[in-house]
């Protein structure tokens, strides 16, 4: 997967993720759809908390910011506070693949579960992995009797 067609489709999917925070009342972020499943909060979160593991924890990128915990609707309690979290996470997500050398795309980085993986399936992990969870969201949202996402 190269960084121009990720660049040409991330913005893409990502403001359909927002969409569907922003159709999230905030009374039912604590929704959980199934037994012992997470709310839909949770989820949310954690695409952006994956984001931050796989890209923003100092193995690609400079920076760690990645935090374990953090991500949690106690921390972002609203969808406001949760989109400017998803906002803030994609900016330095589209930076880092904006700038990654190309001559690395193909190199194995070590993580802390024993394997290595190139930056190319990296990026394309983190951005199907959002697409899983925001299909996950939007058929949530039907649960609730709203719409869902139709993009």
């Amino acid at each position: 997967m190269e960084r121009e067609y990720l660049l040409a489709r991330w913005p893409k999917v990502r403001a359909g993720l927002m969409a569907i925070v922003d159709a999230y009342p905030e009374d039912q972020l604590a929704f959980v759809p199934v037994k012992d499943g997470w709310t839909a909060g949770r989820i949310m979160l954690h695409i952006s908390s994956a984001a931050e593991y796989w890209l923003h924890s100092g193995i690609l990128s400079d920076s760690n910011v990645y935090k374990s915990g953090r991500s949690t609707l106690e921390n972002f309690p609203t969808p406001v506070e949760i989109r400017a979290y998803l906002t803030e996470e994609h900016q330095r997500t589209l930076g880092l693949l904006e700038h990654f050398d190309p001559a690395d795309w193909h190199t194995g980085y070590q993580y802390s579960d024993g394997y290595s993986y190139t930056p190319s399936w990296i990026f394309w992990h983190v951005l199907e992995h959002e697409i899983h969870h925001r299909g996950e969201l939007s058929l949530i949202l039907g649960l609730l009797g709203q719409e869902g996402l139709d993009v």
